[in-house]
């Protein structure tokens, strides 16, 4: 039996400079079932530093990266639908 994937796209920015310190990751998820805009801070001044952890959020949640678009922060992911 062929398997079946979902897709979804990441869209994020990472953003300085709004607090004293750390960096703010805005991010929209769009998938088969609608799109989800959310927020992750994270203490560390790196914007990779959100990024990685928002990578490591998806992939716990079953998402597997395709490709990454490290220009404009955007990413698609792959995951076996159930």
């Amino acid at each position: 039996m062929a398997r079946r994937w979902e897709y979804c796209l990441l869209a994020c920015t990472p953003m300085t400079g709004l607090d004293d310190e750390g960096v703010r990751c805005a991010y929209q998820i769009i998938g088969p079932e609608g799109s989800t805009t959310s927020e992750l801070y994270v203490k560390e001044s790196l914007p990779l530093v959100a990024i990685e952890r928002l990578l490591n959020m998806l992939g716990a949640d079953g998402w597997e990266l395709v490709a990454y678009d490290t220009t404009t922060n955007r990413g698609v992911f792959k995951r076996e639908k159930a």
